[in-house]
């Protein structure tokens, strides 16, 4: 059975959510039993396994920084709430 839909059944859609522990655990288990298997999937899953390391290392601030936003600059469509 394929994990996800992206055809041939390979897990690239899921790596992310994977990586950063945001599947079920059948998930979990079926993408792992992928990743096994297949050198691709293996591969993209080894260039995204420290992301949540350096995730980590931001913080808030940081990531709205990155994002564009300041403290004085609310969210499209938030303004006058």
């Amino acid at each position: 059975m394929p994990v996800s839909g992206s055809g041939g059944g390979h897990v690239e859609l899921l790596l992310g959510a994977y990586v950063l522990g945001g599947l079920s655990p059948v998930e979990c288990r079926r993408v792992a039993a992928h990743i096994a298997a297949c050198d691709s999937c293996r591969t993209a899953h080894r260039e995204l396994s420290d992301a949540p390391a350096f995730l980590s290392l931001l913080s808030d601030a940081d990531l709205a920084d990155g994002l564009g936003l300041a403290d004085s600059d609310p969210p499209d469509g938030a303004a006058g709430a």
